[in-house]
């Protein structure tokens, strides 16, 4: 039996996402997924849904679908300690797959939604296998978390709002038309979907950059970490040969680089010392000053901030997501995006 998403799931979904606007520039996106603060001797991440009640931060992406093609020719996902098949035998999977199905996470997606989130999923990751074809991907992509129909729906009738790009090594995919393909699924739908991606600061990224020039890219989740010389770490030292980089991607929005001249920039930071690099951690509230400096000084390109990740986020004292939040809120504007 084929698993269609009935409409007023659809209607329902549309009328929740009602909290997060792209064109303000005091947005938080935190990924979610992948536990890494428990490395950190830090509590394990929470389910979904015991973040949905935090205002503080506006996207969550769901990180990771690491695997394009699996057992099947399905995608295979994992988020650690909430559902994760390899570590615990009672995660169901889809006959003849590897793809999970992760019921309380549908319920968790729709409740943060009715809480006015958007729910990305993140696609690809450190240890991503990008082995598919992107016509396949897409439609597959379309079916399982979106408005298509399928026998197999990871979560269910929840509906997520877009796909993240987190491609972190050179592949034989084709990200241009895959990206393409889910732009055009996305105008077919009934409700607004985003597309976005985590390019690392060093510009033009070497993965994500011709994908940014070449197709619609709402929002850049840019990587200020583990890079050495544009880290956030090197903010306020003078430009070249070393410094936080965000005037070189502020430069390619004005000039019109990007193939989505709306696209919204935001500036990434690992939420722990040990979340990435040590050389490329810096405090919340060196973060939060920094926010309010690029927020101030480029007030056209800037959307907000992203961290990675929840684990490390709540385990911060304070809360690295929410210091950023509240500092960005201070300068906090909305206007128009097309």
């Amino acid at each position: 039996m084929y698993f269609f998403v009935p409409l007023v799931a659809v209607l329902c979904a549309a009328l929740g996402v009602m909290g997060f606007d792209i064109s303000c520039n005091s947005n938080m996106a935190v990924y979610w997924g992948q536990n890494s603060g428990a490395s950190g001797s830090l509590p394990y991440q929470q389910p979904l849904g015991a973040y949905c009640d935090d205002d503080s931060v506006d996207i969550i992406l769901l990180s990771f679908l690491y695997i394009l093609k699996g057992k099947g020719g399905y995608p295979v996902l994992n988020f650690a300690n909430i559902c994760d098949y390899t570590k615990n035998a009672s995660v169901p999977v889809f006959p003849g797959t590897e793809l999970m199905h992760c019921s309380d996470m549908g319920v968790d997606i729709k409740r943060c939604q009715e809480k006015g989130k958007i729910i990305l999923l993140s696609i690809g990751g450190a240890t991503a296998q990008l082995n598919s074809d992107a016509g396949t991907f897409s439609k597959q992509i379309w079916d399982l978390f979106m408005e298509g129909s399928s026998e197999f729906r990871p979560f269910d009738d929840a509906i997520i709002d877009g796909i993240d790009l987190d491609f972190e090594q050179q592949s034989q995919f084709d990200t241009i038309q895959f990206a393409n393909n889910m732009n055009n699924y996305f105008k077919s739908g009934t409700r607004k979907y985003y597309l976005t991606a985590a390019p690392q600061c060093p510009y033009p990224d070497a993965n994500l950059g011709n994908l940014l020039v070449q197709s619609h890219v709402d929002m850049a989740f840019i990587q200020f970490y583990n890079s050495g010389w544009c880290d956030n770490s090197k903010y306020g030292l003078p430009h070249w040969p070393e410094s936080m980089n965000y005037y070189m991607w502020d430069a390619a929005w004005r000039n019109n680089s990007f193939a989505n001249p709306n696209m919204r920039l935001y500036v990434g930071s690992t939420a722990g010392s040990s979340a990435g690099n040590p050389s490329s951690y810096v405090s919340p509230d060196f973060f939060a000053n920094e926010l309010k400096g690029l927020q101030k000084d480029y007030p056209d390109s800037f959307g907000g901030a992203m961290t990675w990740d929840m684990s490390w986020a709540y385990g911060s004292s304070p809360n690295y997501a929410t210091n950023a939040k509240q500092a960005m809120m201070a300068g906090s504007k909305c206007g128009s995006y097309a």
